[in-house]
Order: C-alpha cells, then sequence, then structure tokens
C-alpha cells in the first residue's frame, strides 16, 4: 500500500512537471504570437485613426456640399420669381391694362398700344400695297 501511495505521488508530481511546462511553453508561444501580430494590430489601428479623419472631412465636405447646394436652389428659385413677378409687370405695362395700387386705371395708353400697334398696322398696309402693286403688274 506504501509503494501504491509512493507510486501516485511520484504521478502526481510527474502530471504537475508536465503542467507546468506545457504553461511554460503555452506563455513563451503567446509572447511569439504577440510579438508576430504587434505590428498588424498598430498598423490597423493607425489606418483606423487615419480613416476616421478623413471621414470627418468627407462628411464635413458633404455637409457644406449640400447647404451650398440648397442656398443656391433658394436662391435660384426666388430668381426665377422674380423674373417671373416683372415679366408679368412688364406685359401689363406694355398692353397697358394694369391699375395702380388705389384701383385707378392710368390716364396714358400703354406702351404696346403707342408703339407695336401702329407699327404693326403700318406693316399690314405696307403689304396690302406691295399685293396691291404686284396685281396691277400681273394685268398690265
Amino acid at each position: 500500500m506504501a509503494s501504491a501511495l509512493v507510486v501516485q505521488i511520484i504521478a502526481f508530481a510527474g502530471m504537475t512537471i508536465v503542467a507546468l511546462r506545457a504553461a511554460r511553453r503555452g506563455a513563451e508561444i503567446a509572447k511569439q504570437v504577440q510579438q508576430q501580430i504587434q505590428p498588424s494590430i498598430l498598423l490597423a489601428g493607425e489606418i483606423k485613426e487615419s480613416l476616421g479623419t478623413h471621414l470627418k472631412t468627407i462628411g464635413n465636405d458633404g455637409k457644406q456640399i449640400a447647404e451650398v447646394v440648397t442656398n443656391r436652389s433658394q436662391i435660384m428659385r426666388a430668381m426665377i420669381e422674380d423674373a417671373t413677378r416683372r415679366a408679368e409687370r412688364v406685359r401689363l405695362r406694355l398692353l397697358g391694362d394694369y391699375e395702380t395700387v388705389e384701383g385707378e386705371t392710368p390716364g396714358r395708353r400703354g406702351i404696346y398700344r403707342e408703339i407695336a400697334e401702329p407699327i404693326r398696322t403700318a406693316s399690314h398696309v405696307m403689304r396690302g400695297l406691295k399685293i396691291a402693286l404686284w396685281i396691277m403688274r400681273q394685268v398690265a
């Protein structure tokens, strides 16, 4: 029995020694792997930092571009509305059919009626004269 007890103690001591050696070898392998992976980890960290600043810059630039486009579209919309109002005002002035703020029509005729209508009428008269002269040449 004593010999069995001694054999068991020796077996436990042997298992302890094997476990300690395995733990030491595992620690050595972990250090080697850590030394091999360390540059990759540092490189990944640097890439992450550099990309983070670039992403922030790209995000800020995108926001600024969006603001500029929004402002310009609002300006263009306002310009179109203003041009439409001005064109309507010019059209009404040319026709002479506009009213003043008080609701009274102005006493003078519009520019269109004063200038364009007489020119148009004269061109119709000239066309009629040309046709009459052509007919006279054909008859003569």
